[in-house]
């Protein structure tokens, strides 16, 4: 019976993730917002690859299960019910481009180059100095 428990707690402490998540995404709106940033994210340099690959995953993904007939819950037994699990794949999905794209902008508003030292005073010499 404690394991039944710790399976159940497992599942719905995953459900709130994915709830907050898609909350935090403003109920799918900023996606919609967000959605034409994406090409500048994948293209920018300094973005990095983790960041870029969550993006593109999520969302083959979503795409991948949404299209093929394979699902947890399926349609054809279970009716409407069965697209329970292809919502929470799509809020899964929204959740962490959202997360990344305001990373994204985030880091374009500071504009933070590591390359660059701010406040530093220099002077150049001249060889015939």
């Amino acid at each position: 019976m404690k394991e039944i428990m710790k399976v159940i707690d497992f599942l719905l402490d995953g459900l709130k993730r994915i709830l907050v998540r898609f909350k935090d995404a403003k109920f799918g709106l900023l996606f919609i917002i967000n959605i034409f940033i994406i090409p500048d994210f994948i293209t920018d340099r300094d973005v990095s690859i983790i960041s870029k690959f969550k993006v593109i995953s999520s969302l083959g993904i979503a795409i991948l299960y949404m299209v093929s007939g394979i699902d947890f819950i399926p349609e054809m037994i279970t009716g409407l019910f069965g697209l329970i699990d292809d919502i929470l794949v799509m809020v899964w999905s929204l959740g962490i481009v959202n997360e990344e794209l305001a990373k994204y902008k985030k880091g374009i508003k500071e504009n933070t180059d590591p390359n660059i030292i701010e406040g530093v005073n220099f002077h150049i010499k001249n060889d015939k100095e």
